[in-house]
């Protein structure tokens, strides 16, 4: 009888060891998932800055007029391509860089 009920506890233990180390891989996931979101987000800033320093220092616009809404629509648009840019397999790897630096620190 006390052979099965060290058995029981020892299985519980483990169980219990065993829940633990799932909810802490879990955890750690869940954390990487947010730092490479995070690394993506500092990239699409980056690109977008980048574009936007480009973009100024064209001489103007042959097509359209220059004005408040043209302004705000390229803006806008080039915050969706700095966006889609860091998303993509061709983005400049500065998120992948970063995510490498950062993940031991999790």
């Amino acid at each position: 009888m006390d052979i099965d009920l060290k058995n029981v506890h020892l299985m519980d233990m483990h169980r219990t060891k065993i829940e633990k180390k799932t909810e802490n891989i879990k955890e750690k996931t869940a954390k990487e998932k947010e730092l490479k979101k995070a690394c993506e987000g500092f990239e699409s800033i980056l690109v977008h800055t980048l574009i936007k320093s480009m973009r100024e220092s064209l001489p103007g616009n042959a097509l359209f007029d220059e004005s408040h809404g043209m302004n705000i629509y390229q803006s806008m648009h080039d915050e969706y391509l700095a966006d889609e840019l860091s998303r993509s397999h061709f983005s400049t790897g500065i998120k992948e860089f970063l995510y490498q630096e950062l993940k031991d620190s999790i």
